[in-house]
């Protein structure tokens, strides 16, 4: 059997990294779409309307992607939490039995 290590900080940082990622990912999805956005308009104007529609196509699929990015980072994050505590919790268990 192999030994396995777990190191709690370690694995409660890497969650708040996650989460962290999972909240910056959406902020700048957001302000990327609207500077995009102002941008195409800016540049295109009235006669670029058909490329200023698929772009609001392909911008609207992007900004689905970035917010399923989003939320994999926050499960990331979730999974890493409640994964830190059962892990803490059975480790205690286990260390209740050990007599010195």
């Amino acid at each position: 059997m192999e030994q396995v290590m777990v190191h709690p900080e370690a694995v409660r940082a890497f969650g708040a990294t996650s989460a962290a990622l999972g909240t910056a990912t959406g902020a700048i999805g957001g302000l990327d779409a609207a500077a995009m956005s102002a941008a195409v308009t800016a540049v295109f104007g009235v006669i670029g309307q058909e490329f200023a529609a698929a772009y609001a196509i392909a911008q609207a699929n992007h900004l689905q992607a970035i917010g399923r990015l989003a939320v994999a980072h926050a499960a990331t994050a979730a999974a890493a939490a409640s994964g830190v505590v059962s892990f803490a919790s059975g480790d205690a268990a286990g260390a209740s039995g050990v007599s010195v």
